[in-house]
C-alpha cells in the first residue's frame, strides 16, 4: 500500500494534500517477497500506473532489474537510490542479510485515483479505481468551520454514482442521507498544522491527523467483505470520528455549537474502530458506517447490549475495566481482524488496513512490527488511551 506523512498547515490544506496524494500516483499493493536477503522496500504507483504486477528481480546484491506484467521492462536499480518511474516508484532499503542474484520483490500497482470534483481547500469527490482497476467507489470530503464555535472540520461523503449536476449531500446515495447537510461522519480538525498519515490502495484511504495532542481518524472505502463480490458488490465504508445522536437532521448542535471542535469529550467522539459503547437510536448515530445491498447505511458501535444496530468486534461490550487483553509472553502484540457484523447471524466482513491492538503499555504514535515484518502505526481514541482504547493502522 502506499504512505505518505507530512505535516499540512490548515484543515483545508489537509484536504489539498490528500487530493494529490491520491490523484498524482498509482497505489501500490502489499509487496511479497522470495529469496535471501532481509531487506525493505517501501512502493508506490506512478503517475501513469496500470493495473499490473510489477517484478523486482536482484542481479546482484545491490542491483536490480524491473519488470511490469504490462508494461514490459522499466528499467535497472540500485539499493539504497530511489527508482522512479511513470509506473511505479520505490527504495529499497538493504536489511543484516545482503540479496543476492533472483531474490525478487512482487508488488501489484493500480491507477491514481480520479478526481471527479476538486474544489480548492472545500470540497473533493474522487473514485477510487479498485485493486485491479476495474472499480468505481466514490467517496469524498467537504470542509465546514464556524469561527464562533471555532471548529474547523471535514464532513465525509460516500457514494454510489457521481453526478456533476448535484451538490455534495444530493449525491446518490449519500452516507448522511438524501439532501441532508448533516448527519455524515465527521472528521475534526483545526486551522493550524496537522501533522499526518496516508494510508492507501486502489479500494480504501485511511487518514490519521494530530490535532494538539489529540488523534483524530477517517476511513472511506471497501471494506474487506466476507461475501462473495456478486452477493455484496460494493462493500463501502465511511467511518470518522464524531456523529451525534438522535439520527435527525435536527440532532446536531446548531452551527455555532463549540461540540464539533476537536476538544468535544463526549461520547459522540469517538474513533471509528473503537465507537460508543452506547445503544444507538439510529444509524447514522455512528461514526462508522457501512452501506448494505439495500442500498441503507448500517451504523455500528461496541455496545454489547444494541440489539437493532451493527456492531464491532471486538471492541462490542468492552470497557476499561474488563478488558484484560496483554502482549505476548514475547513482548510481542497480538493483532485482530476489525470485524462488522449484526446481533443477527450477519458478519459482513472487516475493516482493511485497521487492526485491534491491546493499550497495555502502548502510546499513540508507537509502531510496532508483526512476525511478516508488516509495520503499525499504534494509534489511541480520539484523547482516550485506556488500555480498550487502542487499533493499529498498517503502514507497509
Amino acid at each position: 500500500m502506499s504512505l505518505q506523512t507530512g505535516t499540512a498547515s490548515s484543515y483545508t490544506d489537509l484536504l489539498n494534500q490528500l487530493d494529490t496524494f491520491l490523484t498524482t500516483n498509482g497505489m501500490a499493493l502489499v509487496p511479497t517477497f522470495v529469496g535471501t536477503g532481509n531487506g525493505t522496500i517501501a512502493a508506490q504507483g506512478g503517475s501513469a500506473s496500470v493495473a499490473e504486477t510489477i517484478t523486482v528481480t536482484f542481479t546482484s546484491s545491490t542491483a536490480f532489474g524491473v519488470v511490469g506484467s504490462v508494461s514490459g521492462s522499466l528499467g535497472t536499480g540500485t539499493v539504497g537510490t530511489a527508482f522512479t518511474s511513470t509506473k511505479t516508484n520505490f527504495t529499497i532499503t538493504a536489511g543484516g542479510t545482503a540479496f543476492v542474484a533472483t531474490d525478487a520483490f512482487t508488488f501489484a500497482v493500480c491507477p491514481p485515483w480520479t478526481s471527479l470534483r476538486r474544489t480548492s481547500g472545500f470540497e473533493m469527490i474522487w473514485q477510487a479505481p479498485g485493486n485491479g482497476g476495474l472499480d468505481a467507489i466514490i467517496v469524498g470530503a467537504q470542509v465546514f468551520s464556524n469561527v464562533t464555535g471555532d471548529y474547523f472540520d471535514w464532513r465525509l461523503g460516500g457514494f454510489q454514482a457521481f453526478d456533476s449536476a448535484l451538490t455534495f449531500q444530493n449525491q446518490p446515495g449519500y452516507v448522511g442521507g438524501p439532501g441532508q447537510t448533516k448527519c455524515s461522519p465527521i472528521l475534526p480538525l483545526w486551522n493550524s498544522t496537522i501533522p499526518y498519515w496516508f494510508v492507501a490502495n486502489g479500494r480504501r484511504v485511511i487518514v490519521v491527523a494530530q490535532v494538539s495532542s489529540v488523534f483524530t481518524v477517517a476511513y472511506l472505502g471497501f471494506m474487506s467483505s466476507y461475501q462473495a463480490p456478486g452477493a455484496f458488490p460494493y462493500p463501502l465504508v465511511v467511518g470518522g470520528s464524531l456523529a451525534f445522536h438522535g439520527g435527525t437532521f435536527s440532532s446536531e448542535p446548531v452551527a455555532t455549537s463549540p461540540n464539533f471542535r476537536w476538544s468535544y469529550a463526549g461520547d459522540e467522539m469517538r474513533a471509528f474502530p473503537v465507537c460508543d459503547p452506547n445503544a444507538m437510536s439510529n444509524d447514522s448515530d455512528s461514526p462508522l458506517r457501512l452501506r448494505q445491498v439495500t442500498g441503507n447505511w448500517r451504523g455500528f458501535s461496541a455496545s454489547a447490549a444494541d440489539a437493532t444496530f451493527g456492531k464491532v468486534w471486538p471492541y462490542d461490550g468492552v470497557t476499561p475495566t474488563n478488558w484484560d487483553w496483554r502482549p505476548n509472553l514475547d513482548g510481542s502484540y497480538p493483532l485482530l481482524p476489525i470485524v462488522l457484523h449484526d446481533n443477527t447471524p450477519n458478519v459482513y466482513g472487516e475493516l482493511e488496513g485497521v487492526k485491534a491492538i491491546t493499550g497495555f503499555s502502548q502510546g499513540a504514535t508507537n509502531t510496532i512490527t508483526d512476525a511478516a515484518g508488516v509495520t503499525y502505526l499504534v494509534m489511541q481514541n480520539v484523547f482516550r488511551n485506556t488500555k480498550a482504547d487502542f487499533f493499529a493502522v498498517r503502514l507497509s
